[in-house]
């Protein structure tokens, strides 16, 4: 029973890794990279990565990204009475009446596990708001078409980024249960309207939570969200690559002039 202390309390943490090899975010490399380059011995990368090539052109914005997609979760999704973790909720009054009352004549030990009973009861919901944080607020592409920006953010409203590989990610089935196969590449996930057909999730390899080193975390995006790019959403959604030669970067004061880069 202790062993298991430890990594339950890792999950809560934001110090301790949840596994030995630290995740290095893109773009930044490990000691041991540098040693290697500095004595020659690094190899080449190789990825066997297929690369999407948009039909128009990319237009980037200030610092070289794209919004493919955003979403309000907080707004879209139940949070007081979420079904059915507020099921568990509904027995509450009912036992806090039996411990109090006590109509059965219970010794006190047992009569006390309906108090425990109703705290217990908060857990499920609890933990529905703790798995909100997965849900996808804003998606961006970087410039090079091989990394992607994550924002997300919790109950209190505290937003994160965070970054990932493309080909680190891996798109599930609509019933969230599943990869699919040959990578989703015969899926549709976008509709001819150009939004989400359902809620849509994917398996990142290696995911930055809060300062914890996560694996094989899912990670979610609303149906009611809006879609800005749908078929470079589609794309790196089945984990493929985008090709961005072809962009350009927008400048201009009076478009975007909200984004929180401004140039003066």
């Amino acid at each position: 029973m202790l062993r298991r202390v430890l990594p339950v309390l890792r999950r809560f943490s934001t110090a301790l890794s949840d596994f030995p090899e630290h995740y290095v975010y893109p773009g930044h490399a490990d000691p041991g990279e540098f040693r290697r380059v500095l004595e020659g011995t690094r190899k080449p990368l190789v990825q066997d990565t297929t690369v999407f090539k948009p039909k128009d052109q990319i237009e980037f914005n200030r610092v070289g990204e794209l919004l493919l997609y955003e979403s309000e979760p907080y707004r879209i999704k139940d949070i007081i009475f979420p079904y059915p973790h507020c099921l568990v909720e509904l027995s509450i009054p009912w036992m806090l009446y039996l411990y109090f009352t006590n109509p059965f004549g219970l010794l006190w030990q047992t009569n006390g596990g309906l108090l425990l009973a109703s705290v217990a009861s908060f857990f499920p919901h609890a933990e529905y708001l703790f798995n909100m944080r997965y849900f996808i607020h804003k998606l961006w592409l970087l410039r090079g078409g091989s990394v992607l920006k994550v924002e997300h953010s919790d109950i209190s409203g505290h937003r994160w980024k965070s970054w990932v590989f493309v080909d680190e990610v891996n798109l599930l089935t609509e019933d969230k249960k599943m990869l699919e196969e040959d990578k989703g590449l015969n899926t549709k996930v976008v509709g001819a309207d150009g939004q989400l057909q359902y809620e849509t999730h994917i398996q990142v390899d290696n995911f930055v939570d809060t300062g914890r080193n996560m694996q094989d975390q899912v990670l979610k995006l609303c149906k009611e969200g809006r879609v800005h790019q749908p078929e470079i959403l589609e794309a790196v959604l089945k984990g493929f690559e985008v090709d961005t030669s072809n962009f350009r970067i927008n400048t201009l004061h009076v478009e975007r002039w909200l984004e929180p880069n401004y140039n003066s």
